[in-house]
């Protein structure tokens, strides 16, 4: 039971986080939680895809029996999660803090 809860949590997340980089992407603009912050939204939202793309793949890696192949799984979800990352630091403006107080 806990496995499908898992599952399906994930899913919701993946596809949130896929929702808002193929809106950020296609448009051209950015999601609401990062306008200001972002100088190049469709790069931002590339990563996003990637970075949701790495996190359903390291979900289903964890479901799969064969021990080389999970492996190999987990590795390519491990890589498109930390490249998905960087090309959502790089699209963000230089010296903008997001808690800055005064």
């Amino acid at each position: 039971m806990l496995d499908v809860i898992s599952l399906i949590a994930v899913a919701v997340v993946v596809v949130l986080y896929a929702v808002a980089g193929v809106l950020a992407l296609t448009t051209g603009r950015a999601v609401p939680w990062q306008q200001g912050y972002l100088l190049r939204p469709r790069l931002w939202g590339s990563g996003a895809l990637l970075f949701a793309a790495g996190m359903a793949l390291a979900r289903y890696g964890g479901m799969v029996r064969d021990l080389t192949d999970s492996d190999i799984v987990f590795a390519t979800s491990l890589l498109m999660l930390i490249s998905g990352g960087v090309l959502q630091y790089v699209a963000q403006r230089a010296g903008r803090l997001r808690n800055r107080r005064g």
